[in-house]
């Protein structure tokens, strides 16, 4: 199975008028140059790693929408070589790690976890990670 078999079996799940939307909306939150965010991301005192921000941006950028852990796993990846990628529980590892993060704060953010559907993230609409850290 190639790298991207998963991400290409999630977008042609859709149904067919919304594919395009979907996979653009995937490109989005893994191509996005979002350089606040990953600062934000790395403020926030978590000791997250440059993927956990990525996957946490993946996560935000579709707040309060189901994101499936392939689509994660890919946000985590975007720029890494392939011998590096690891396997899809390492996604599961990295919202683990994230979701313990925010347990033990005083942060308004909840990840949830639908088995077999994926995870999504729910916070206030005026929450921003970006100033979240800064304060």
């Amino acid at each position: 199975m190639g790298a991207l078999d998963h991400i290409k079996a999630e977008v042609m799940a859709q149904p067919a008028p919304q594919r395009l939307s979907y996979a653009l909306d995937l490109l989005g939150f893994c191509l996005d140059p979002v350089p606040a965010f990953y600062q934000g991301g790395a403020n926030l005192g978590f000791g997250l790693s440059l993927r956990d921000v990525r996957v946490l941006h993946a996560l935000d950028h579709r707040r309060g929408r189901w994101v499936s852990a392939d689509a994660l796993q890919s946000a985590a990846i975007v720029d890494c070589a392939s011998d590096t990628w690891g396997s899809i529980e390492s996604a599961y590892a990295r919202i683990a790690v994230i979701r313990r993060a925010f347990a033990a704060s005083a942060y308004p953010v909840e990840i949830e976890r639908w088995h077999g559907v994926g995870y999504r993230l729910s916070a206030p609409a005026d929450f921003k990670f970006e100033a979240a850290a800064s304060a």
